[in-house]
C-alpha cells in the first residue's frame, strides 16, 4: 500500500513538472567547470555558483541536489558547511523531504586541495552520528560532494588533526575515499565475478513536493557488455521499501548497447513506447537512461533508438540527436 501510495506522489509530481516546463537536465554541450579558484565563467551568475550537494531523503538515501551558492574565495569548504545540520538548513530542506547528513556543530577546522586530494580536518562533533548507515552517509556525502568540483579527485578526512582507523559506529575511515557504491543495496565486496553499477531511479518527498533521481549502486554479474547489464538491471527497478520506482517498462528489452570513442548508442525495443503516455514521464525515462549510462567512464553523449530507428517517442521526445551528459543533476530552487 505504501509503495502504491509513493508511486502515485512521483507520477502526480511529474505531470505538475512538466505543466510547469521544467527539465531536469540542460541538453547542450557541457562547458569546463572552473576550479575553486574565484574565476569568473559562465556557470556563475551575479556572483553565484551551481553547486551539486548530497542530502539524505526519507528513506536514509543520498539525493544529489544543484543549489546556486555565494562564488567565494574557499567554496569547496563553505560547500561541507552547507552539508552541517543546523536549525536554518532543516527550514530550508524539510519541505523537499530532506535533511543534511552532517551532525550538528560539525566543524570544518582546515582543508587544503593538492594534485587531486582534498584533505579535510574536522572536529569530533563529525562523528557524533546514532548508527552505521547515518555514518557511512555523512562520509559519502563528503567525499561526493567535494568530487564534484574538478579539481577533486579524491577525499582524505581527518578528525580533530588527527587519522581516525575506524569511526565509532565501525565504518573505515583512515586512507582515502573516492567515488564509489553511493545507495549501496547490499554489501556484497566486489570480485572478479561481481561488480557495482550505478543505476537512476526516480524518487519524490512523501509530501509530493519535490521529485528527483536517486544513483542506487548494485552489485551485477560482470558481463561482456557492463552497460547493457545496468540498463537490464535499471528496467528490473529497485528494491521494496526505497521509496523509488523505474519507469520504464519492464517488458522493455536492451536489444543493444555500443560505446565509440565518449559516444554511446543504445537500442530498444517498441515495449519501451509502452509507459503510459505523459511527457513527464516521458523524458523522465529518457534522463534515467542517460544519467546511468553517462555514470560510465568516458561516456559524454548517449543516442538513443528504438528497434534500430532514431525519430521520436510517442509524447514528441526527439531522439535523432545525441543527448550530452547532463551538468547539473535534480536543479532546485532551495
Amino acid at each position: 500500500m505504501v509503495k502504491k501510495i509513493v508511486c502515485l506522489l512521483i507520477i502526480l509530481f511529474l505531470v505538475a513538472a512538466a505543466v510547469a516546463g521544467c527539465d531536469f537536465f540542460k541538453r547542450e554541450s557541457p562547458q569546463e567547470e572552473v576550479p575553486d579558484s574565484g574565476e569568473d565563467s559562465e556557470e556563475t551568475l551575479a556572483n553565484m555558483r551551481k553547486t551539486i550537494f548530497y542530502f539524505v531523503n526519507e528513506y536514509g538515501l543520498l539525493v544529489p541536489v544543484t543549489r546556486d551558492i555565494p562564488w567565494v574565495e574557499g567554496i569547496g569548504r563553505a560547500a561541507l558547511e552547507s552539508l552541517v545540520d543546523s536549525e536554518e538548513m532543516r527550514a530550508e530542506l524539510a519541505e523537499k523531504g530532506l535533511k543534511a547528513p552532517l551532525p550538528e556543530g560539525t566543524q570544518v577546522l582546515g582543508m587544503t586541495i593538492r594534485d587531486g586530494l582534498a584533505k579535510v580536518d574536522f572536529n569530533a562533533n563529525f562523528l557524533q552520528t546514532p548508527d552505521i548507515v547515518t555514518e557511512q552517509n555523512a562520509i559519502d556525502a563528503v567525499v561526493y560532494t567535494l568530487t564534484e568540483f574538478p579539481a577533486v579527485d579524491e577525499v582524505q578526512i581527518l578528525v580533530d588533526g588527527k587519522m581516525v582507523e575506524k569511526t565509532p559506529n565501525g565504518n573505515q575511515l583512515k586512507g582515502v575515499f573516492k567515488r564509489q557504491n553511493i545507495n549501496l543495496e547490499k554489501p556484497v565486496t566486489a570480485s572478479s565475478e561481481m561488480v557495482p553499477v550505478t543505476l537512476y531511479f526516480k524518487g519524490a518527498s512523501l509530501n509530493g513536493n519535490f521529485s528527483y533521481f536517486v544513483p542506487v549502486t548494485r552489485m551485477v554479474t560482470k558481463s561482456d557488455n557492463q552497460m547493457k547489464t545496468a540498463l537490464e538491471e535499471l528496467i528490473k527497478g529497485p528494491m521494496e521499501n526505497t521509496g523509488l520506482v523505474s519507469l520504464l517498462p519492464q517488458d522493455t528489452k536492451v536489444l543493444d548497447v555500443a560505446q565509440s570513442n565518449g559516444e554511446v548508442l543504445v537500442n530498444f525495443s517498441k515495449e519501451i513506447e509502452g509507459y503510459g503516455g505523459g511527457i513527464d514521464v516521458e523524458q523522465s525515462i529518457v534522463n534515467s537512461v542517460v544519467l546511468t549510462l553517462s555514470d560510465f567512464p568516458g561516456v559524454e553523449t548517449v543516442t538513443i533508438q528504438v528497434e534500430g530507428k532514431a525519430g521520436a517517442l510517442p509524447e514528441g521526445t526527439v531522439l535523432e540527436t545525441p543527448i550530452y551528459k547532463p551538468l547539473y543533476v535534480n536543479p532546485s530552487s532551495i
